[in-house]
């Protein structure tokens, strides 16, 4: 989970620039730290102006380092699920089946040649970041209710997947490199942890 993710935050840059490179638009600019990084990575032979192979190819990679994440993320959750109340694992049921929706969509958008299928993924990535967002709210508010978990971790993994959208977007201003950064930071940092709290040594909550 933490190597999907940690990969997933490494090619955010160029794979956010590769979309300002390849869809020049009037009213769209990286942001001033993104632009900062495009002559070093044009000149590294990593970013190539107006080149939609390149920016699928991010796209690809994008998507399989997401893949490895989420493998990693069902993995952890599979062995942990035993111990789950019956209210954590529907918010558990929410945000993965909402980062699924995710990967798919990131598939659908940057396998295919076809601009049809393409402009259906790019749908199903938005909605699976909604639904990752609803998630990860109902999954902070059910480990605090039936766990002892601390009010300060409860309410990180209830915003995470609203902050990773709307800071993400205010950071990169790409998706889904954007909304997916919360997410691939979120994937180092439980992925390194093991996810110990909130997801491992939980103690049901005393009566």
């Amino acid at each position: 989970m933490a190597l999907g993710g940690l990969a997933a935050a490494l090619l955010n840059p160029a794979f956010a620039l590769s979309y300002f490179l390849s869809y020049a638009l009037p009213e769209e600019s990286p942001p001033d730290w993104l632009a900062a990084l495009q002559d070093p990575l044009l000149n590294a032979g990593l970013l190539e102006i107006g080149s939609t192979a390149v920016y699928d190819r991010y796209g690809l990679s994008y998507g399989a380092a997401w893949f490895l994440g989420l493998g990693g993320l069902v993995a952890l959750v599979r062995r942990q699920w035993p111990a789950f109340t019956a209210r954590v694992r529907r918010a558990w049921a929410v945000l993965v089946a909402g980062l699924s929706v995710v990967s798919v969509g990131i598939l659908g958008d940057y396998a295919p040649t076809s601009d049809i299928v393409g402009g259906v993924g790019f749908v199903l990535t938005g909605l699976g970041f909604v639904i990752a967002a609803v998630g990860s709210g109902l999954l902070g508010w059910a480990l605090r209710h039936d766990r002892a978990v601390s009010s300060v971790e409860a309410v990180g993994v209830a915003v995470l997947g609203v902050v990773s959208m709307v800071g993400g977007m205010a950071v990169v201003g790409h998706i889904p490199s954007g909304p997916g950064l919360g997410w691939a930071a979120g994937a180092v940092f439980g992925g390194f942890l093991g996810f110990r709290s909130p997801l491992k040594g939980l103690r049901p909550r005393k009566a």
